[in-house]
Order: structure tokens, then C-alpha cells, then sequence
């Protein structure tokens, strides 16, 4: 089943192109979250203050994180350690997305958090199927 994903592995482009433009987006909510709190949480619909917008910079930390990680991971051939990063990006673009589309139908944030749910969980299925197509390749086989 994971042998027919196994094209998005054998070419590293796919790789490395969906590891930048992830990473420019992690550096993206960095920069807005860190430098500009108050416009990131007024274009959600949400009122700013003290409290969020310090949670807001703290959470910065967290995207600066994951661009360093994306970024850098780039480059990383076909590999447990890839596998893992991959894992790992999927599932918090998928937590994102959920959580988003949570929110806005609790009626706590407007409409525009559902262009970001919609990259979020284009990039949760890209990531997941990397994963799935990573599967079928030897590094991935329990030893035995």
C-alpha cells in the first residue's frame, strides 16, 4: 500500500521545497507573533491583552523552533530521524487546524482562521503522506 507513495520519497525535492515553504511559514507566525501580538490576534477577531499577548511571545518561541527545525531538515536524506520531523510537522499542522476550526465554530475567532485551518490542513495530508510513503522504505522496518 505505501509502496505507491514511494515516488514522494525518491525524489528529494518534494522533500526539501515542502521543508522551506513550511519553515517560511513557522519564521512568518514567528515574526507576528513575537513583533506584532496585537495585529496577529485582532485579524483572528480577538481582543488583545497583557496576558495573550505575552502567551502570544512566548508561543513565538515555539515557531522560531519549528522553522529551525524545518529548515535545517531540509536536506536530511530518507531516514528515521526525517521520519520523525515529518511525524511531528504533520501532526502540529493537523492540531492547528483542528484547533482553529474548533474555535471558529465556538464563535471565538472570525472567518479568517479558516484560510489558515485550510494551509494548515493541506500541509498536515502533504507531511502525513510523506510519512506514509517513508513507511515502505528499509530504515523504517522493525529489526529483527
Amino acid at each position: 500500500m505505501f509502496a505507491r507513495l514511494s515516488f514522494l520519497v525518491k525524489n528529494p525535492l518534494i522533500f526539501k521545497v515542502l521543508a522551506y515553504a513550511t519553515g517560511l511559514l513557522y519564521i512568518y507566525l514567528f515574526v507576528m507573533l513575537l513583533f506584532f501580538p496585537s495585529s496577529f490576534l485582532q485579524d483572528l477577531g480577538l481582543t488583545g491583552s497583557e496576558s495573550t499577548f505575552t502567551l502570544a511571545r512566548r508561543a513565538s518561541m515555539l515557531m522560531l523552533g519549528f522553522a529551525v527545525l524545518s529548515i535545517s531538515g531540509g536536506n536530511a536524506p530518507p531516514s528515521a530521524a526525517r521520519q520523525a520531523l515529518i511525524l511531528a510537522i504533520s501532526i502540529n499542522m493537523a492540531g492547528f487546524a483542528v484547533m482553529g476550526t474548533y474555535e471558529y465554530f465556538r464563535g471565538t475567532v472570525n472567518s479568517s482562521i479558516l484560510q489558515a485551518a485550510a494551509i494548515e490542513t493541506t500541509l498536515a495530508v502533504a507531511y502525513f503522506l510523506l510519512w506514509l510513503a517513508g513507511k515502505a522504505l528499509p530504515y523504517a522496518k522493525d529489526p529483527q
